[in-house]
């Protein structure tokens, strides 16, 4: 076979493969059906038609070629609007950071001002003869196994890295000016940039220097405008149903409280003055 015959034939096997691709198209089929039955009626008006109804079926064509044109265009803009996946349902609600809710426990509580002396107490996380309030949970096995840490709802990850005192963290943003935070990790598999669904797997469960009498565990927080809320309360719930807060508690979060050793104590000598 010469060249030139080789030529035309994978132009020919180029331009069947073409008209299979274009085929499957769900509106193909229809507007060649439609072409078809056009092009038919056309011819059979043209040869018994006069003159003058030959320049309003000419025009009338004219219109229905770029009626069906302006249809397959619609159509193949539906289809992408089908195949595109919005990173963040409206409608999706906060979910637990694990594969298996039943597997883990709360070992570490938010840290609530309008709480009893006592809880106020158990949400407190000692580290360097000092105690810090719990600014989300902790969660952790019976057996201080890791366990896999997931995301709690689709976002975009604008941090992944290793801490000195926390560990390996991940921040996932969202809309309304949200942020979930995932700390104590080990393993991380995803990295800034990357866009996640509620559920994927962010990494494992590890150890800290800052709660490392946790031991495995997971820590798990939702802030809002940097103001961070306790995530047990906003479970099964969505973005829209956070609370607002003013610049004023926004700004106090820059400094964080620290307690001395004792907190009881502390407590205890506030009470009596």
């Amino acid at each position: 076979m010469s060249n030139h015959e080789e030529r035309q034939a994978s132009k020919w096997e180029q331009l069947k493969a073409n008209s299979k691709r274009l085929m499957k198209k769900r509106w193909a089929m229809p507007a060649l059906y439609l072409t078809m039955i056009a092009v038919v009626l056309t011819t059979f008006l043209w040869m018994t038609a006069s003159d003058d109804d030959l320049a309003d079926l000419q025009r009338d064509s004219e219109f229905d070629i770029e009626g069906l044109e302006e249809g397959a265009d619609q159509n193949q803009d539906a289809e992408a609007d089908e195949d595109a996946v919005p990173a963040v349902a409206h409608d999706e609600v906060f979910d637990m950071p694990t594969m298996d809710d039943e597997e883990v426990a709360v070992v570490g509580t938010f840290h609530d001002y309008e709480a009893s002396v006592e809880e106020q107490t158990k949400s407190l996380i000692h580290y360097d003869n000092y105690f810090y309030q719990n600014k989300g949970i902790d969660l952790s096995k019976n057996d201080d196994e890791p366990f896999e840490v997931t995301a709690a709802m689709s976002g975009t990850v604008v941090k992944s890295e290793e801490d000195a005192l926390f560990g390996q963290v991940v921040h996932i943003e969202h809309d309304n000016d949200t942020v979930t935070i995932y700390q104590s990790l080990d393993g991380v598999i995803v990295e800034a940039g990357q866009t996640v669904k509620q559920g994927d797997v962010l990494g494992q469960a590890g150890r800290n220097l800052y709660n490392s009498d946790a031991g495995v565990h997971a820590h798990f927080e939702i802030r809002k405008g940097g103001v961070p809320v306790n995530p047990l309360d906003f479970m099964e719930k969505t973005l829209t149903e956070l609370p607002e807060f003013s610049e004023d508690e926004k700004d106090k979060q820059d400094a964080p409280e620290q307690l001395p050793e004792d907190p009881d104590e502390d407590q205890t000598q506030e009470d009596a003055s």
